[in-house]
């Protein structure tokens, strides 16, 4: 029996009169009690003095705290042999107790140990109370955000119809403007047809003229260059020779063009002849 008495001596005395569970940061006051630093702070809450244990209600004047290092040790070692249990689901975590009261400064839910001790000044409603009290303004507030989200459905009605008729509107615009383009080829694909045929007739009916005139003027000059080369040649005669040569016609004149080089053929000769041909 020792043992299990020693077990629970170890846990009585690694926990903290406030929240009943393991001390963290224990702290010593004047009188020789024990508490969690947060848990006795909260407990002293005005700023000033007198200060009253909350276990023996001694009071003193100052604040003074001192920390506990081996009740520390002691509650680690106490908290890794008896794991906290886990707390039910409307009780109080550090005193087990039923969860009661609502704090509307801290906004948590308070067991009337926690109304007493950390909580005596604050705004304080039953539990019933603060949830109809939260759930009007929640109704209230549901009821603005469902009007606001019917805003909403129909703006957004409105803009999927607006974009509906813009893309119709696009929709109708690139089909005419397909049409148009597609008339213009058409259009220009006639006239090219038209000016391409033109062209071939008139290639028809001038190219075989402008190729009979291009043979006939290539035909004189050859006549005129063989006229030069004889007249050439007759000019590097000596003076009898070229007397001679006086009653022979040339050869090389072109058809219709003979006649007796009676004289030396004279530029105003030549130029008539190039001109009559």
């Amino acid at each position: 029996m020792a043992a299990p008495d020693l077990s629970t001596n170890l846990q009585e005395e690694a926990t903290c009169a406030i929240c009943l569970d393991y001390f963290t940061d224990p702290v010593m006051t004047d009188c020789g009690h024990n508490f969690c630093r947060e848990c006795i702070r909260r407990c002293w809450g005005q700023p000033e003095g007198p200060y009253a244990c909350p276990e023996c209600r001694e009071v003193s004047a100052q604040r003074n705290l001192r920390p506990n290092r081996p009740l520390a040790k002691m509650a680690e070692m106490a908290r890794r042999l008896h794991p906290p249990s886990p707390v039910p689901q409307g009780v109080c975590a550090a005193h087990r107790e039923p969860l009661t009261t609502f704090c509307g400064d801290d906004l948590s839910l308070l067991c009337p140990t926690c109304e007493r001790s950390e909580h005596w000044a604050h705004r304080v409603r039953p539990l019933q109370e603060a949830a109809d009290d939260l759930k009007g303004r929640l109704e209230k507030s549901l009821e603005h955000l469902r009007k606001q989200m019917e805003d909403a459905m129909l703006f957004q009605a409105q803009a999927e119809e607006t974009c509906a008729l813009w893309q119709k509107m696009v929709e109708s615009q690139r089909q005419n403007v397909l049409g148009e383009f597609e008339r213009l080829r058409r259009l220009l694909a006639e006239e090219e047809q038209q000016l391409l045929q033109k062209l071939e007739e008139e290639e028809l009916e001038v190219l075989p003229r402008l190729r009979e005139g291009a043979a006939r003027l290539g035909q004189q000059s050859t006549q005129l260059a063989a006229l030069v080369s004889e007249l050439e040649s007759r000019c590097q005669l000596p003076a009898l020779g070229l007397l001679q040569a006086r009653s022979r016609p040339c050869t090389c004149l072109p058809l219709g063009c003979h006649s007796t080089c009676s004289t030396s053929p004279s530029p105003s000769h030549l130029q008539t002849f190039c001109l009559s041909h």
